[in-house]
């Protein structure tokens, strides 16, 4: 794939790579200490304030599966959710014995989200680097991105977004690695991370398309070979195809379909079918413009986004304009217009936070704006305004994830409850279920772990449950006698009606399986009820 290069060129490409290492080496203290501010304030929020994420203790639950309870295996990871948190979370599960709430509060899910935040500004400043930003500045700006209250929020709540937002910016600072220095090392390292990206989240796979369309027009504009340029987009994307390739055979493998993820039970496409949407993510619903608009209106969680793209739109464009701008462009789109399609289809909550990386690439688009003007002086007073404007943007993202029912989904009352110091006391109501549960260790217990998995978690005997990764629980569910003393079910509404219990027996709830009786009532929002398992049971 060697392209012959004038020797002005090699030394050139040589100073930016000598460049970009200095940069990334001189940008792991700073990621260290947001990795560990990011930490702190995540045992604040979870083990003071209360602030528990569901989904983020659902992943730790899968964890949780592979180690302890009644069948530990490393299928029970599961394939709802991408398998990387999850199997992250692992090895810091090892020493839960010795800390609790490393599973009970999802603790061990707070510690990688926030080593990840620490690698989102680790790429960060590496790549202002590669701009050729000021250190002062470098820093200052990933401080200012650090500091946004949604980046704060999610590299601190176990969640798995800040985790996709640290791969973006590594895939995106080694891909351009290979454009300025033409090192394969780096281009095999961005598809590294792509694959990483899959495994955290669905969306790297249009952040990879796009990408790869970014690193094509940005070769052919430097006039590579075709044949060199068809190879890097190969190599650049083969990972993150193998990876998926890997993901879907052990669907197919292990849960008989090989979509599984997209079309389960408990599939992203089937909670969101019963959730049902309203105002404009209804009205996005199989109205393409509608599902644009929306998504631009998104873009006003960092609004400064729209001048980054803009800046960077005209780079591009210009007939001697750095091709770096293509692969920005393309790192900035195709989540986007993922999300763009999937409100088309109806598929998507349209929560904020599918749209944070409106952010980092914000402020990346910003910065490399800045860094083509001609002058120390005039890049100097550009990099001034991209400051003030990460700080509008930091404002702006708080006033609409406070005031906005549509941009701020999902996050309004949680970041009003948590501004005002109050505790959230979030999925705490299964607690009762569990003292119950721990007063009468003898007694087996069937549930499934999509609703049940707090319980799984704090619970004083996990192997007392039979819960769904376990290798008999359809067998057990549909065959309870003399297999198990009770059955734990909740309400059938909402989220209740994935669950396998209602899908199997959807009377039992309400008591008209002649062969239980109700043991206890759980009021709360999943209004658990225990049934006990009758001789005349299947």
């Amino acid at each position: 794939m060697a392209t012959a290069i004038p020797g002005a060129a090699v030394r050139a490409r040589a100073r930016a790579a000598t460049r970009g290492r200095a940069a990334a080496a001189e940008a792991l203290p700073a990621a260290i200490a947001i990795a560990a501010l990011d930490f702190l304030l995540a045992l604040y929020l979870d083990l003071h304030l209360h602030y528990t994420v569901g989904d983020a203790l659902s992943r730790v639950a899968n964890a949780f599966g592979v180690l302890y309870g009644r069948d530990p295996h490393l299928a029970a990871i599961g394939f709802i959710w991408n398998p990387l948190p999850s199997l992250l979370d692992v090895p810091i599960l090892l020493f839960v014995h010795l800390w609790p709430p490393l599973a009970q509060d999802g603790v061990a899910g707070l510690i990688v989200t926030a080593a990840f935040s620490g690698i989102a500004v680790y790429y960060l400043v590496a790549l202002l680097g590669r701009f050729s930003v000021p250190w002062g500045w470098r820093v200052s700006l990933a401080l200012l991105f650090a500091a946004n209250p949604m980046v704060a929020l999610y590299s601190a709540n176990g969640m798995s977004d800040m985790m996709l937002a640290g791969a973006l910016l590594a895939v995106v600072h080694y891909t351009l690695g290979y454009l300025e220095d033409n090192s394969l090392g780096d281009l095999v390292a961005a598809g590294v991370w792509l694959a990483i990206a899959f495994g955290v989240r669905y969306e790297a796979g249009p952040l990879g398309i796009c990408l790869a369309f970014g690193l094509f027009v940005a070769l052919r504009r430097q006039h590579r070979r075709a044949r060199e340029v068809r190879g890097a987009v190969l190599i650049l994307l083969a990972p993150l195809f193998y990876a998926a390739a890997i993901w879907v055979y052990l669907n197919w493998l292990i849960m008989k379909n090989p979509l599984y993820f997209l079309n389960g039970n408990y599939s992203n496409n089937a909670q969101t079918s019963l959730q049902g949407n309203i105002g404009a993510v209804a009205g996005a619903s199989h109205h393409i413009l509608h599902a644009l608009l929306l998504v631009g209106q998104m873009g006003l969680l960092f609004w400064p986004v729209f001048l980054g793209l803009a800046a960077a739109a005209a780079i591009a464009l210009r007939r001697r304009g750095n091709p770096s701008a293509w692969i920005l462009i393309g790192a900035t789109v195709g989540m986007p217009l993922l999300q763009a399609a999937l409100l088309y289809l109806g598929h998507s909550g349209g929560w904020a936070r599918y749209f944070i990386y409106y952010i980092p690439n914000g402020v990346l688009l910003l910065a490399f704006a800045a860094a083509q003007l001609p002058g120390r002086r005039l890049r100097g007073a550009a990099l001034v305004l991209v400051a003030v404007l990460c700080v509008l943007g930091d404002i702006g993202t708080y006033h609409e994830e406070v005031t906005s029912p549509v941009v701020g989904l999902g996050e309004t009352s949680v970041v009003q409850e948590l501004s005002a110091n109050r505790p959230l006391h979030l999925l705490t109501a299964d607690d009762q279920v569990v003292r119950y549960l721990d007063a009468h260790p003898h007694l087996s217990v069937l549930v499934d772990a999509f609703r049940g998995f707090p319980i799984e978690l704090r619970l004083a005997h996990p192997a007392q449950l039979i819960i769904t990764p376990d290798v008999n629980f359809q067998s057990v569910l549909e065959n309870p006698l003399g297999r198990v003393d009770a059955i734990l079910v909740p309400a059938p509404q909402n989220l209740g009606l994935l669950d396998a219990v209602n899908r199997t027996w959807p009377k039992l709830w309400a008591g008209k399986m002649t062969w239980v009786h109700l043991l206890k009532e759980f009021p709360g929002p999943d209004d658990w009820r225990l049934y006990a398992v009758g001789p005349n049971a299947p």
